[in-house]
């Protein structure tokens, strides 16, 4: 250490030091420590039977171009070498204690076949995912590669648990499917994350941001109305009603956002907020909302599961238009940005929902991360997000944005909701879409 280095940290106040200490990655052995996610995903993984409520189910359709599905196999199985998340189990000791286990080696479950149209092959995707996953042997990675009826046509299917994988991690894998030439980039190990955000929790902004949600999450609405009583329990069992909107929407949305200094995300969820408003009967909502959990240095590379669902609170829509929902929506997600490493399981609330996460019954999702255009060996890339016959949580309103303008989602428990209330909560946030985009327009 040089004696300027040594002298700049001797004049840093207790309170910058535990900082610096929060920051650096932690040395050390892995204890094989779950983070407060993963532990939340083993409890549901054996509460729902193993029932694929916390899979990935992905069909990738490739198109335009012939692909060698054995550079691909080489790919999958480099990519689950390389990243210590696709090598691990878990183990339960005697006194119920779960941990990691990492191996050496621990390939993917890989296979060739042949599909003869793309509903074949998300049949076959959902195939993958529905079979019940050993997590204490492995391996949790399955990828079916499949060849089409014509040389310009083939499928990549992955099914794998969330509990070693999330929506940034697909997007890593597709990343490195994509790699025409050279080595693979360079990532940080999961185990380094579990160490660092443990570390963090101890710090000063682990205690703000627990601080915070407690704050956000005090005297919290009750949850939105169901067709049939929560119990303590959901086999969550689930369905989905689809909805597309115009690119002129979309466009509009994403542009009276901005005119705002927020983001699309912004503007899609504001719309949201007015839809669960108007059916849960007041103002007052609390909404998960997934981010990455890959705010801190060194974390884009990670794969694992580091997803965090965490509350936005909206309370006063103003005079109820598009443009104020924006403006507070802005004023929430702004104040919980600086937080948004705290995970969600660990927030204080006095609200409990009975279900398979204890804060959220409704939760908003805006997947903009396939929006950019993707080519596999010259093949154009679609991905395609299965609906595996299960619900995460009472309700999900999924918003996935693209060139030809929104496709989206509403996911519901079928033990609590009828399609039909479903399909009319989906009308409505259409309806009020179309609405945000006529007053953008004016």
């Amino acid at each position: 250490m040089s004696d300027a280095l040594a002298t700049r940290l001797a004049a840093l106040s207790p309170e910058q030091r535990a900082r610096l200490r929060a920051a650096l990655p932690q040395q050390g052995p892995d204890t094989g420590e779950l983070t407060p996610g993963q532990l939340r995903l083993w409890q549901v993984h054996h509460q729902v039977d193993g029932r694929p409520v916390d899979v990935v189910c992905q069909a990738v359709r490739l198109t335009g171009a012939p692909v060698d599905l054995g550079l691909l196999a080489e790919r999958v199985r480099g990519f689950a070498a390389a990243h210590e998340a696709l090598r691990t189990t878990f183990e339960t000791s005697g006194d119920g204690t779960v941990r990691r286990v990492v191996h050496q080696e621990l390939a993917p479950r890989l296979s060739r076949i042949r599909c003869a149209d793309e509903a074949e092959a998300h049949a076959v995707a959902g195939r993958l995912a529905a079979e019940p996953f050993d997590l204490a042997a492995g391996p949790l990675l399955r990828v079916a590669l499949a060849e089409g009826p014509a040389p310009g046509l083939a499928w990549v299917l992955v099914a794998v648990h969330n509990l070693v994988f999330d929506a940034w991690s697909f997007e890593l894998l597709l990343d490195e499917l994509a790699r025409e030439t050279g080595a693979a980039a360079p990532s940080r190990p999961f185990g380094a994350f579990v160490r660092d955000q443990a570390s963090w929790l101890r710090g000063p902004d682990g205690r703000a941001g627990a601080a915070h949600w407690a704050a956000e999450t005090a005297d919290a609405p009750a949850p939105l109305p169901t067709d049939r009583p929560r119990g303590e329990q959901t086999p969550r069992t689930g369905g989905r009603v689809g909805f597309t909107l115009p690119a002129s929407v979309a466009e509009a949305v994403a542009a009276s956002a901005k005119r705002e200094a927020a983001t699309a995300y912004t503007g899609w969820l504001a719309v949201a907020w007015a839809a669960f408003a108007e059916f849960g009967g007041t103002e007052d909502t609390l909404l998960g909302t997934f981010t990455t959990g890959r705010n801190r240095p060194g974390t884009d590379t990670v794969v694992g599961y580091l997803l965090n669902v965490l509350p936005v609170r909206l309370r006063d829509g103003g005079t109820g238009s598009h443009r104020d929902r924006v403006r507070a929506v802005r004023t929430a997600t702004r104040a919980g940005l600086k937080h948004a490493s705290y995970p969600g399981e660990l927030i204080d609330a006095g609200r409990r929902v009975a279900g398979t996460h204890p804060l959220f019954d409704a939760v908003f999702v805006f997947d903009n991360l396939g929006a950019d255009e993707r080519r596999i060996q010259g093949a154009e890339v679609a991905t395609a997000d299965l609906d595996k016959g299960t619900a995460r949580f009472d309700l999900t309103l999924a918003v996935y944005p693209g060139p030809d303008g929104v496709a989206g989602w509403l996911e519901f428990d079928t033990g609590l909701y009828d399609e039909a209330t479903v399909r009319r909560l989906a009308e409505r946030f259409t309806a009020l879409a179309h609405t945000a985009a006529q007053e953008a327009d004016q």
